[in-house]
């Protein structure tokens, strides 16, 4: 099992050592970084959309001033923080502006569960409806990052696979997050068709929200 996904108080109260004799980063570099990764986290658990969305592409490609003559945090301290900020991110479905192609994020935010039904629900959708699912692709016009199409129906699925097995306890999305969700644009390689994947994510939201997942 990964670790739990960072909240905006564990970047806002996260310390580093202070290298001394030899090379560090530069503090106020990090903190700006942090600042900007602290507020989109904040927005998000808020519900709320960033006004300076950070992504984990824009975090693993952060370069830092060194320090030489004064003290600086310590760069293995920082870079392993850094990954941990850059998973977190990347389970928000915050991946970059532009991707690799792929083979099917995405905003969901931590929660402790998800709330049960009431009673008990007849699936209308099952999680191989969601894994054999395709998409036309574009070629002269903008089209869906299809990885990140893919990694975040992949969710999708795990979420109607709990539902349906009886584990709501488990289920990983919620109707809002998926009618929120936001992917990448492609421009000069082909992507999924916007409307067609816009469409069957109204499907799987409406089928969430059967199950109670607002």
């Amino acid at each position: 099992m990964g670790a739990m996904p960072l909240t905006s108080s564990d970047v806002r109260d996260k310390r580093f050592s202070t290298s001394r004799l030899r090379l560090g980063y530069v503090q106020e570099d990090v903190d700006a970084l942090l600042r900007r990764v602290e507020e989109t986290l904040r927005a998000l658990e808020q519900g709320t959309r960033p006004t300076k969305l950070i992504t984990a592409s824009d975090v693993m490609r952060a370069q830092f001033r060194t320090t030489v003559m004064r003290p600086g945090y310590d760069e293995e301290e920082v870079d392993a923080f850094l990954d941990e900020i850059a998973e977190t991110l990347r389970e928000l479905g915050l991946y970059s502006q532009q991707l690799r192609t792929g083979k099917h994020s995405a905003e969901y935010f931590r929660r402790e569960a998800a709330p049960k039904p009431r009673e008990p629900v007849s699936p209308r959708m099952r999680p191989e409806d969601i894994r054999n699912k395709g998409f036309h692709t574009t070629r002269l016009r903008i089209g869906y990052s299809d990885e990140e199409v893919d990694a975040f129906l992949d969710l999708a699925e795990a979420t109607v696979a709990a539902l349906v097995e009886g584990r709501p306890q488990e289920a990983r999305l919620t109707a809002s997050q998926v009618r929120g969700v936001r992917f990448s644009s492609t421009r000069f390689r082909p992507g999924y068709v916007e409307e067609e994947v816009d469409a069957f994510l109204d499907e799987i939201a409406d089928e969430l929200e059967r199950y109670g997942l607002h």
